[in-house]
């Protein structure tokens, strides 16, 4: 159900709330007159993804699976339609944006708490999922009208056209980036069974919770790169700083999981799933490889508006991903598939810098970055002496952290006071 729900939501929204946000978070009230015909279009596109979850619903057995299909399809319906998180986030309201979310899930635990007592209650699962988000995302247009953005309809078929052209450049990307990361596990359960895929999903999902802290940061960032694109000056000054936080904090994030593995892993995931453990070494190099593919092409060549360019690296990375999957787990079993899974965002990275204009290609010098890779060699050597003595993981994590920062801290001191003195 879940899964087909998440299909259908891609018919309902291919690409357009990302070109949307974009739009925004570069040109602000200018583009305001792009949100009617964006709405129009989800409407449009959710009620044919409504149309196909009833034809699904009406070919189950069952009119409990019916019924099911239909909530979920006028819910994902309403959803798409009064959306508006991705505005609110491109125009920088993140107090907001939160505080919506964490409202939306004491509404959804409200609802689970009082209205499900048992099985029959089922129903009530989505009902509730769908009515907290409904109620604030009325909410969110409650703010935005505050900020001039009003709720609104259009249906120009001129508008239309020229608002799909990206917007479904950015749809076929999402579209390219979900199977690159799903196809490795598919492949993985076809060629090496279940229990390798339970330990490769495990992996998976543990590094890339580690490399969301790093997305956090970029997706803040991106609406403030986006804003700054009028000035070549400034862009390459956010450009460059967003380089240098992804790099200060991805470097040390994969090199202490890299270290502290053997401990992390049954700590957080369990003792059954201590053969993970050179699985999340072979993939932790993944927190650096997507956070540079992140940086290049979900970043800066998305806030340029770069749509083509944007697609063209995100199918590189898909492409050579796949052929990576099926020729190296064949020939390495699982170790493969996190090679090839680390490999694949390189590709994305390389092929994005590739795109990037002139004056972004020499971001790469700067002094700070060797520094963090010799901070994090040097908090690896610290994690390594301090596990022979204890072997606690919050005891040893929090010696490598402290051991990082006040290098970092030190050589950012010296770097500052040289600088200034040259000025």
């Amino acid at each position: 159900m879940v899964a087909v729900c998440a299909f259908v939501d891609v018919v309902a929204n291919p690409g357009l709330t990302t070109y949307a946000s974009q739009q925004i978070a570069a040109h602000r009230e200018s583009a305001f007159e792009l949100v009617p015909g964006i709405v129009g279009l989800r409407l449009c596109g959710s009620l044919m993804a409504l149309l196909v979850l009833m034809g699904i619903g009406w070919s189950e057995r069952g009119h409990e699976a019916w019924v099911l299909f239909l909530i979920y399809g006028c819910g994902l319906f309403l959803m798409n339609l009064t959306g508006a998180e991705y505005l609110l986030n491109a125009l920088e309201m993140f107090h907001v944006s939160s505080g919506l979310r964490i409202a939306q899930q004491m509404i959804y635990a409200a609802g689970i708490f009082l209205l499900i007592r048992g099985p029959k209650d089922i129903y009530w699962l989505p009902i509730a999922i769908f009515a907290s988000s409904f109620i604030t995302n009325i909410a969110g247009w409650f703010f935005l009208a505050r900020r001039g953005l009003r709720f609104g309809l259009s249906f120009k078929m001129a508008q239309w056209k020229a608002i799909l052209i990206p917007s479904l450049h950015y749809g076929a990307s999402s579209f390219m980036s979900s199977v690159y990361h799903r196809a490795g596990h598919i492949i993985v359960r076809w060629l090496l069974g279940d229990y390798a895929l339970g330990l490769y999903a495990a992996a998976v999902r543990l590094v890339d919770f580690i490399r969301n802290l790093v997305g956090v940061f970029l997706s803040v960032v991106s609406p403030r790169m986006a804003r700054a694109v009028h000035s070549d000056a400034e862009f390459r000054r956010w450009a460059q700083a967003a380089l240098i936080i992804v790099v200060v904090i991805s470097v040390p994030l994969t090199v202490g999981l890299m270290a502290t593995s053997s401990l992390i892993v049954p700590w957080i995931l369990g003792q059954k799933y201590r053969a993970a453990v050179s699985l999340v070494k072979w993939i932790s190099p993944y927190i650096i490889t997507a956070s540079a593919a992140s940086l290049l092409s979900g970043t800066i060549l998305y806030a340029m508006g770069k749509h083509r360019e944007y697609l063209i690296s995100t199918s590189t990375g898909a492409g050579a991903g796949l052929v990576l999957y099926c020729v190296l787990i064949p020939a390495f079993g699982l170790t493969g598939a996190a090679v090839a899974f680390v490999l694949g965002e390189v590709f994305v990275a390389v092929a994005a810098y590739w795109c990037l204009p002139g004056q972004l290609k020499g971001l790469w010098r700067n002094p700070m970055l060797g520094m963090a890779v010799v901070s994090a060699l040097i908090m690896f050597g610290a994690i390594r002496i301090v596990n022979n003595y204890d072997s606690q993981p919050w005891i040893v994590i929090s010696t490598g952290a402290l051991v990082y920062m006040a290098l970092c801290g030190w050589y950012f001191r010296r770097w500052m006071i040289n600088r200034f003195r040259s000025a």
